[in-house]
């Protein structure tokens, strides 16, 4: 069977930025079946994009064929969707006599941004193939709450319709998001339709690599010293909560130290305030590659993952950033309102409220003050449960069975 998957941003291992399309493929190829992943030449989510792509010919990126759209360059994701769309379905149209050519069995859309939906419900109408809809982002309310649009501004009419014809026309609606078909149903869309997948985390962050030794080493001395090192990572945003998490640290005890390692534009706006609340037990890091942060994870007393609390978590949400977490085998503290968090399902740390900080600072004060041999017990129960449930391949599989249960399906009439 032969996949087209249109993603406008997707990257690959080299690349980087947003591989979910790529390990799909990785893992699919592996079983024998097809994929094609079209992509814009250019996604600012990327650490470098290709250089001189060939355009309007297949080519193959580290052993999985792209078609590369040329694209006009963005700063951001905001001037990405407002530049973007047109250019990239335009690239796509020229590009059918090559796709009709491939012959693509199912066209998966896998865009964050919902660019290319259009073209994708075309393409799979003109080439009787299959039209898969793998929701990423919930609409309107990404646009309001997260890029906060106005709520009259014609992108957030755009994208609300753009989703809810998606949603009526895929033969099949794929999602982490493990309530969706409630989002579809209030949309009018058969719930029928929707098909639950796992949430998982590439196979590269849990494999060998180079350590980030010199943050590791930070850590351990002020392990070594009597300190409870309680540890937030990655990119430094609003939607990791880090408020709450500086802020309890003035309720926290005096051996419990606050690190966070990342980079990012709200960091100087956390140090500021630290100043403020003239806090000692708070320190930040540069931040380490994506791939690095288990193994820092690892060197931690405990890890702090914040979710920001938003409308669509009603359905679900994206929980990598709490996998990531997890696989450090130490404690994990999570503060997010989401269905069937994994921390809880593992029984791997604890789960407070959003912006609660005095259930944040009990929550960390209790796994604290327990013995380094119940912390190791509790830790090693997150790593297991990602190495169990949060594969890639297991999701890849799952996303084969639903194409298979969509195709039969399809070809007995829906009975």
């Amino acid at each position: 069977m032969k996949i087209l998957i249109i993603d406008y941003d997707a990257g690959t291992a080299l690349f980087g930025g947003d591989t979910h399309a790529f390990d799909l493929a990785v893992e699919w190829k592996k079983s024998g079946i097809k994929p094609l992943i079209v992509a814009a030449d250019y996604s600012y989510l990327r650490k470098r994009n290709p250089e001189k792509p060939q355009l309007g010919q297949i080519q193959e990126q580290e052993g999985i064929p792209f078609l590369w759209i040329k694209t006009p360059s963005a700063a951001d994701r905001e001037k990405k969707i407002l530049r973007g769309t047109r250019p990239f379905e335009k690239g796509i149209r020229r590009s059918m006599p090559v796709i009709a050519d491939w012959k693509p069995d199912a066209v998966m859309l896998s865009s964050r941004h919902l660019l290319g939906g259009r073209i994708a419900a075309k393409i799979a109408g003109q080439l009787g193939a299959l039209l898969l809809f793998d929701v990423r982002r919930v609409y309107p309310e990404h646009l309001q709450e997260v890029l906060e649009y106005a709520p009259g501004h014609y992108l957030i009419r755009r994208f609300y319709r753009m989703q809810k014809k998606l949603y009526k026309k895929s033969d099949q609606v794929l999602s982490v998001y493990s309530r969706l078909a409630e989002h579809m149903a209030a949309l009018g869309a058969d719930p029928k339709k929707f098909f639950p997948v796992p949430q998982a985390i590439p196979d590269r962050f849990l494999g060998e690599h180079r350590p980030p030794q010199r943050h590791m080493d930070f850590v351990d001395r002020y392990r070594e010293k009597g300190y409870f090192v309680c540890l937030a990572g990655g990119d430094i945003d609003k939607d990791q909560g880090l408020e709450a998490f500086i802020e309890s640290a003035a309720l926290a005890p005096r051996e419990v130290l606050f690190v966070l390692a990342g980079n990012g534009v709200f960091k100087s706006q956390l140090k500021r305030l630290v100043k403020e609340k003239g806090l000692a037990n708070v320190l930040f890091l540069d931040g380490v590659l994506p791939d690095q942060l288990v193994d820092l994870y690892g060197r931690a007393d405990c890890i702090y993952v914040g979710l920001r609390p938003y409308r669509w978590h009603r359905y679900g949400a994206d929980v990598s950033r709490i996998l990531l977490a997890m696989a450090g085998g130490v404690p994990v503290v999570c503060q997010a309102d989401i269905p069937k968090n994994p921390v809880e399902t593992a029984g791997c740390g604890a789960v407070v409220p959003s912006k609660n900080v005095q259930d944040l600072a009990k929550a960390l004060t209790r796994i604290a003050i327990l013995p380094k041999e119940k912390r190791m017990e509790m830790g090693q129960k997150g790593k297991s449960y990602v190495l169990e449930h949060a594969g890639i391949a297991g999701q890849a599989a799952e996303y084969w069975r639903a194409l298979q249960k969509t195709a039969e399906e399809k070809k007995t009439g829906g009975q």
